[in-house]
């Protein structure tokens, strides 16, 4: 049992370092406190900061800075100790970043809290907004990014009264380990985030658990299929601004329009809005629109009385009512006849309707997702879908992202999808080799994660032998793809730079490029099916058949490279232009150019 009193403070420098300002705006900065274990990022996040004009106080773990505010309020410490915004990980020894969010907006709810995780799965995205965090920053994030958030939250309760002034005290400490604590996230969401432990006095804390030694990894946790039930896999910036809005919106009855290609999840995106919403106790109902014959659409949304029309022997509820106090998904809403728009219209208005041949209006509480792989804004101009009846339900727009723009997700997915594939077949699950996943990757996908998912049931049944190599690919998939042929001994990376340079003046990637012969340095002709993956492929496989180490210390560099000189060609030597395109801010640009030592010579405009 760890004790603390009021002259122990956490104050040596093993725990609490205050970092001095030197180029603050004024007199009296906005203060930051930052908790990571990690000491070169905090010395990173530390540096930047303080050139950004806050006084910066960092933490090695939370608990040294949930001492801290406890001591405020035991009032061992006065008010105006307290920081103006706080920046924490979540995964810590001792006590994690999550259980000490949901601490601090308990007992000092207008403090705005920042997490920070390399662990940006959805999990981690719902739980942080779960906790009351202001915002949820997915590793790596852009130090410009950074300083904005913080920035924001800070302005965000101008005028601060800190401290809960309740007469409740300060007695409930999680002790859940990272892991106990992920795997608690549908409790959060079904009881309105009541912390879990036992209460416990406030001067002690008896037990603060460390974290579990054989919590898996990110990529192995994400692709595991007995870990992740929603189905919703994803690393790459596109799927982390879903997993965000998902953790936004599931707190919210507010109703929202999830749009994108057919296959590419919108339905487990609605489930998981329901799944982690105060009503996740209450009916999800799910209708898909296009589905339905256009003359039993009105009786299945809204039910019908008995005698109604020919066959309706009974009185039937519709599914606004079997989905009252929960949620109604309305899958592809552009199919839906304007005639039943208009009854939908006055549901979302005021929330009654009257069944099919009733007289008596029905009420009901139903938060409504809708979703189209269509462009409602055209239907509308075509008159083939109600502009008031599209205001209503565009609220809030989340589009999702077709795989073939993200496939750094792939490898990710595909695993999942092969565990699931062989449990539901109840075989041995398959491995796929990495040049079958450099196939996927590079593959259009048109179909989306649906197709993949499809792909991987095939390769489980039809596939022989326990790696799934690149013959063993559907033969849809190898018509458009070239097996890897043998590097030639010269070839070094300059083939990558090559290959980009060939790529369409669009500089948008083409997912159906193949691989041409490599000779001396340079690449052969280039057709519309060549990929730059492969070039890098190929070199890789290259230099460890040689016996070179650290790989990815010399391509990292060579990579950025490339991209940084063909960002300041695009925008004519526009450095804020440059970083825009690279998702950069501009001084990490700056900073980029400097290491790598790139000249405005080197690029075919002058910078500015």
């Amino acid at each position: 049992m760890t004790q603390y009193n009021d002259t122990q403070h956490l104050t040596s420098n093993e725990q609490i370092s205050r970092v001095t300002v030197n180029n603050a705006p004024n007199d009296n900065p906005a203060t930051l406190w930052l908790i990571d274990d990690d000491a070169a990022l905090r010395l990173v996040l530390a540096d930047t900061f303080e050139d950004a004009g806050l006084n910066v106080i960092s933490f090695t773990h939370a608990q040294a800075a949930w001492t801290r505010l406890n001591d405020v309020l035991q009032q061992h410490e006065a008010a105006d100790q307290l920081p103006d915004v706080i920046l924490t990980d979540i995964r810590m020894p001792m006590m994690d970043g999550l259980s000490f969010s949901d601490w601090v907006h308990k007992h000092f709810p207008k403090l705005p809290i920042v997490i920070m995780t390399a662990h940006s799965d959805l999990t981690s995205a719902i739980s942080s907004y779960q906790t009351g965090a202001f915002e949820y920053l997915p590793k790596p994030f852009d130090l410009d990014d950074a300083v904005a958030t913080i920035y924001k939250a800070i302005n965000y309760q101008p005028n601060k009264e800190l401290v809960n002034q309740s007469n409740e005290p300060a007695t409930d400490i999680i002790t859940d380990t990272p892991s106990e604590t992920i795997s608690k996230t549908n409790a959060y969401s079904k009881n309105s985030n009541k912390i879990k432990q036992p209460i416990k006095p406030v001067s002690k804390i008896d037990t603060i658990s460390k974290p579990n030694k054989t919590t898996k990894n990110n990529a192995e946790f994400k692709s595991n299929a007995n870990n992740n039930p929603s189905g919703i896999v994803g690393q790459s910036q596109a799927m982390q601004t879903v997993f965000r809005a998902i953790g936004r919106l599931a707190h919210s009855p507010i109703t929202v329009l999830i749009t994108g290609e057919s296959g590419t999840g919108k339905e487990l995106v609605a489930g998981a809005l329901h799944e982690h919403s105060p009503r996740a106790q209450q009916p999800f109902i799910a209708l898909n629109m296009a589905a339905i014959p256009h003359d039993l659409i009105e009786s299945e949304l809204f039910g019908h009385e008995k005698g109604a029309f020919t066959g309706a022997t009974t009185t039937r509820q519709g599914r606004f009512e079997q989905a009252d106090g929960g949620t109604l998904f309305l899958d592809e809403i552009g199919d839906m006849p304007y005639s039943t728009q208009t009854r939908l219209l006055r549901v979302l208005a005021n929330g009654e309707f009257f069944r099919v041949g009733g007289q008596q209006p029905v009420k009901v509480d139903v938060r409504i997702i809708a979703a189209t792989h269509q462009n409602l804004e055209a239907l509308v101009k075509q008159g083939k879908f109600r502009e008031d009846l599209f205001y209503r339900l565009n609220v809030i727009r989340l589009p999702l992202p077709p795989l073939r723009t993200r496939p750094e997700d792939i490898p990710a997915l595909a695993t999942y999808f092969m565990q699931r594939a062989a449990k539901q077949m109840n075989s041995t699950e398959k491995q796929l080799h990495s040049t079958a996943l450099q196939v996927m990757q590079s593959f259009e996908w048109r179909g989306n994660v649906r197709q993949l998912e499809n792909v991987c049931l095939w390769l489980t049944v039809m596939a022989t032998g326990d790696t799934v190599m690149v013959e063993d690919l559907p033969p849809e998939m190898l018509e458009n793809t070239l097996s890897l042929q043998e590097p030639h001994p010269q070839q070094n990376l300059s083939v990558i730079e090559t290959t980009q340079n060939q790529q369409h003046s669009d500089g948008v990637y083409s997912p159906n490029q193949n691989k041409q012969n490599v000779q001396n340095n340079q690449v052969s002709q280039t057709n519309e099916n060549q990929s730059w993956q492969q070039a890098l492929a190929i070199w890789a496989e290259q230099s460890l058949q040689t016996g070179e180490t650290d790989i990815l210390q010399t391509a990292t560099p060579e990579f950025e490279r490339v991209l940084l000189k063909a960002a300041l060609n695009h925008s004519g030597g526009k450095k804020i232009a440059a970083a825009n395109l690279l998702g950069w801010g501009r001084n990490t640009l700056t900073r980029k150019l400097q290491q790598l030592g790139i000249t405005a010579s080197e690029t075919p405009n002058n910078w500015n």
